[in-house]
């Protein structure tokens, strides 16, 4: 394990950690607990940027941990146990990806065990509305090839957790837009959503539909038909998609405990923000965050990310390279 400095936020020095597989590296920020970078073969396949502050300035959640809860809650509410929440609102009156702090934007304390390294931090009870005080860790290992992400939360009340790692991909590397990338998704049903991309409530057959990604499908082959995928699919089981880039050939499986997965195309214009090895703008960077689906907590029908007090909960996404 390496451990160097990778500058300062104000006047708290941020540290990257970085470990070595097979052919594989991956180096992890305590600011964030963000994966700054994941070399293959010598082709680093995420988005990131070259110092510290950049990740506190730039938006994008860039390859950071999102909580408490992942995603979108309409109307920046939610009831448990007979008793309404009102959350901090970031996105139209919604709240997205764990509201105006966010564990994206935290400092994380960092214990390293042998080629892991685990990373925790707090949420006091109230923190972007959310009753509890959350403890939350995230341990990342890289073993050979495999690189697993584990993460466990606690809290002292009643609470919902969600949480994800919002990666940004390109197999490519940092060349050409991202969305040339081969996809599968192995997932039967989406979630149709309304102009705020809060879903309806149901599950859409993805049959003959632009959301049918069951078998290898460049993204931007039907990008003309939907405008840019920013959509939750619904997984049949652990094994939740495969990206290959059509330049390297470099292939990524990912698999999860959660029940969906968002797939985002990028459509953001990044803005021309200078990352590792070039500006970003947009579609980049082929954003798959496995998630419980967006507002469940509001919808029927739908796995809740209930927490219940004083009791560790736990999910996983591991990625596979070949």
């Amino acid at each position: 394990m390496k451990i160097e400095s990778f500058g300062w936020i104000g006047e708290r020095e941020v540290h990257r950690y970085t470990m070595e597989g097979d052919g594989v590296s991956v180096s992890v920020l305590d600011f964030g607990a963000t994966v700054q970078s994941v070399v293959v073969d010598g082709v680093d396949v995420v988005l990131g940027f070259p110092q510290a502050v950049d990740y506190q300035k730039n938006g994008g959640y860039v390859c950071g941990t999102i909580g408490r809860v992942a995603n979108r809650i309409g109307g920046a509410r939610f009831t448990l146990g007979g008793r309404e929440y009102v959350l901090s609102a970031n996105e139209r009156g919604n709240q997205l990806h764990g509201g105006k702090i966010g564990f994206h934007h935290k400092f994380w304390d960092a214990t390293v065990s042998g080629n892991s390294v685990t990373m925790r931090c707090e949420s006091p009870d109230g923190e972007d509305g959310y009753p509890g005080k959350l403890t939350m860790t995230v341990r990342f290992t890289l073993t050979g090839r495999i690189f697993n992400l584990a993460y466990s939360a606690v809290s002292d009340r009643d609470t919902i957790w969600a949480p994800t790692t919002h990666f940004y991909f390109n197999m490519n590397g940092e060349v050409g837009n991202a969305v040339s990338n081969e996809l599968t998704l192995y997932a039967d049903g989406y979630t149709p959503v309304d102009p705020e991309l809060i879903p309806l409530g149901s599950v859409a057959d993805v049959e003959g539909t632009p959301f049918d990604f069951r078998k290898p499908t460049r993204i931007d082959s039907r990008l003309d038909q939907v405008g840019g995928y920013d959509h939750n699919f619904v997984l049949t089981g652990s094994h939740a998609a495969t990206l290959r880039g059509d330049r390297t050939d470099l292939r990524m499986e990912m698999y999860t405990d959660m029940p969906c997965i968002q797939l985002y195309s990028g459509n953001g214009n990044m803005g021309g923000v200078q990352g590792k090895l070039k500006p970003y703008f947009a579609r980049e960077g082929i954003a798959l965050e496995p998630q419980f689906a967006p507002n469940a907590i509001n919808m029927e029908g739908f796995e809740k990310p209930i927490l219940p007090a004083n009791e560790t909960r736990s999910h996983y996404i591991t990625l596979v390279f070949d």
